[in-house]
């Protein structure tokens, strides 16, 4: 990023329009309802955490760790371009939360988006195959690792763009936040995750999703110790 400008973003005076973009769903698979976790002083978790690469994992823990990180931790409210704010653990610009979470398993099933307001997974309309070798290729040259489940973060832009000025940063702002809060939580459940190098624009479009409305901004790879 050295020598890039980004300019200073800023809140629109007049809001912008915005609607929510669906990608195609094949079908939805509910999750089981977190249950309790052992407690775990959070300073043990502070200090034990480390990017680390494990074994697969299984879709039923993947849906518990991204619950407790898009849990909300209070009533939503309007905010920003007459849009929902939402509070949770991961802070974001004006409580728009717009990332979407995509997740490619190392075993070749299709790629499941989370729903977080319906803690489910949907199977996205995409070419299983041709998503996991792309996954796999870019996992391999920034970890040497294919094992796990990948989660991609999709950036809707316009929805940034519809409360702000210059978006760009916030947007990258937002991702950081969730990849911390997202690997302090896979610490606290037990499980290993790793931030990814990459922001992995190349699979915007084959996962369904409309460029250049939606842009990738990096994601972290789950695993479990082992």
């Amino acid at each position: 990023m050295a020598g890039t400008r980004i300019e200073e973003p800023r809140p629109r005076g007049v809001p912008s329009a915005w609607t929510e973009f669906r990608p195609v769903v094949l079908g939805w698979e509910s999750l089981p309802s977190p249950g309790p976790n052992a407690g775990r002083d959070f300073h043990d978790v502070l200090t034990a955490r480390r990017s680390a690469v494990g074994a697969s994992i299984g879709w039923d823990a993947v849906g518990t760790l991204l619950s407790h990180v898009t849990v909300d931790t209070a009533a939503p409210t309007l905010g920003r371009a007459g849009l929902v704010a939402r509070r949770g653990p991961a802070p974001s610009a004006g409580g728009l939360q717009p990332i979407r979470m995509v997740c490619i398993d190392d075993a070749g099933t299709a790629p499941r988006i989370y729903d977080p307001a319906a803690h489910a997974f949907g199977l996205l309309d995409a070419d299983a195959g041709d998503v996991g070798f792309r996954n796999g290729v870019a996992l391999q040259a920034v970890l040497g690792w294919r094992r796990g489940c990948t989660v991609r973060f999709l950036a809707d832009t316009d929805k940034v763009a519809a409360a702000y000025e210059h978006p760009a940063s916030l947007v990258l702002r937002d991702a950081g936040c969730l990849t911390a809060t997202l690997c302090l939580a896979a610490e606290w459940l037990g499980m290993t995750a790793c931030p990814l190098g990459f922001l992995g624009q190349d699979l915007v479009g084959p996962l369904g999703f409309p460029e250049p409305r939606f842009v990738a901004v990096g994601g972290a790879l789950l695993g479990k110790p082992g």
